[in-house]
């Protein structure tokens, strides 16, 4: 068993135990998808898209969110495949970007984007009642399945993935 297994089983068993919610703040995808019920990607300081965690997974709406889960390694991959990218780097935050801090970098960035700093909005969502999907993007994604995108569901990340990882 990994010591990062045993880190997160100890906080799901204190969790339980105590009856309260916990915030879990990583950069490890495996481990948000099987431990959090809600995902916030944040993205230089600011959250970009927010929403229950397997329908973000689902059904991502913002471009970063969308990279991201495009440069998660699949288990099914060859050995040695060139995990995908996200092309630029990020802005410098002492002087940020007039529009979206995302929009150098993003494959779908139009002039709206370079102008004017989106709001994190639900209106474009489609979460439940009482669990809105809230996207801070001019021009959300029509959020394309994690069939249509050759990705695992939430369900699918297993503790090979979690072995080789770190906190």
């Amino acid at each position: 068993m990994t010591v990062q297994k045993q880190i997160l089983e100890l906080l799901e068993s204190l969790r339980s135990e105590m009856h309260m919610a916990g915030i879990l703040i990583s950069h490890d995808l495996g481990v948000v998808a099987g431990q959090t019920d809600r995902v916030a990607v944040m993205y230089a300081g600011r959250i970009v898209e927010t929403a229950p965690t397997q329908q973000l997974f689902a059904r991502p709406r913002h471009p970063y969110t969308e990279a991201l889960l495009a440069a998660v390694p699949r288990l099914e991959q060859e050995p040695h495949t060139r995990l995908e990218s996200i092309d630029g780097g990020l802005p410098d935050m002492t002087r940020p970007p007039e529009g979206c801090a995302f929009a150098s970098r993003c494959k779908y960035a139009q002039q709206k984007c370079r102008e004017v700093v989106p709001g994190l909005d639900a209106s474009s969502g489609t979460g439940a009642v009482g669990h809105p999907h809230e996207v801070a993007c001019h021009f959300p994604l029509g959020g394309l399945s994690v069939a249509e995108l050759g990705m695992p569901r939430v369900g699918d990340v297993d503790d090979r993935v979690l072995e080789v990882e770190k906190i």
